[in-house]
């Protein structure tokens, strides 16, 4: 079986992934959605294109005045999304107008593409004011370890704040924020810990197991 079967496979069967309403996959969650909200990232975001969007942690837990539609081009990952709005296709081909919603992100997505600018591209086509990325930290220790023993993670291990400006830039993008953030994994952090990291400032340079990086479209 070819690399890109085994991908296939991996996805379609749901991934090593928590159910998205798990009580750490809602910690972390909630945190990403209420630093976006306090920054101002999701001022004027009534309607949302989360890619990438699987079971659906990057989809349920957005403020209700949002719409939520949600892609992913896993089938099995995708069935197990609570959002209404749900449609199966590519990050690099999406079925939608230019400018059809206010913003649109992926979280955790960029890494396991094999051309993340071309998927950047297109969020920044469909949407109307800016895209949000989320990707690793490659120089967090776990996920190192994550990149090493699990060989869907492997390529994480580029994502350098270089090297997603570079994807960025590629994809014709203006970078507006570009941080290191949160101290929790969804799917491997023990409950009694996530409560405890959750008190941490979100803001963690250098040591934040994510970089949130804010895309606007250059004039």
């Amino acid at each position: 079986m070819s690399r890109a079967q085994d991908d296939q496979t991996f996805w379609e069967g749901g991934g090593k992934y928590r159910p998205s309403e798990h009580p750490v996959g809602a910690i972390f969650a909630r945190q990403r959605i209420s630093f976006l909200t306090v920054t101002g990232v999701l001022d004027g975001v009534a309607s949302l294109l989360d890619v990438g969007a699987g079971n659906g942690l990057s989809s349920r837990y957005y403020p209700t005045p949002i719409s939520v539609t949600a892609c992913d081009f896993a089938a099995g990952m995708l069935d197990g999304n609570p959002v209404t709005q749900r449609v199966r296709c590519s990050a690099t081909a999406l079925p939608f107008a230019d400018a059809s919603f206010d913003a649109a992100t992926c979280w955790e997505l960029l890494h396991h593409l094999d051309d993340p600018s071309a998927a950047v591209a297109e969020l920044m086509r469909v949407s109307r004011r800016r895209v949000i990325l989320f990707e690793p930290n490659r120089i967090h220790p776990g996920h190192i370890v994550l990149g090493v023993t699990r060989p869907e993670e492997r390529r994480s291990l580029r994502f350098s704040p270089g090297h997603v400006r570079r994807i960025v830039e590629r994809a014709g993008g203006r970078i507006r924020m570009h941080l290191r953030c949160g101290a929790l994994f969804p799917n491997v952090t023990p409950l009694p810990i996530a409560r405890l990291l959750a008190a941490l400032p979100y803001r963690l340079p250098l040591i934040g197991i994510s970089q949130l990086v804010v895309v606007e479209k250059r004039d």
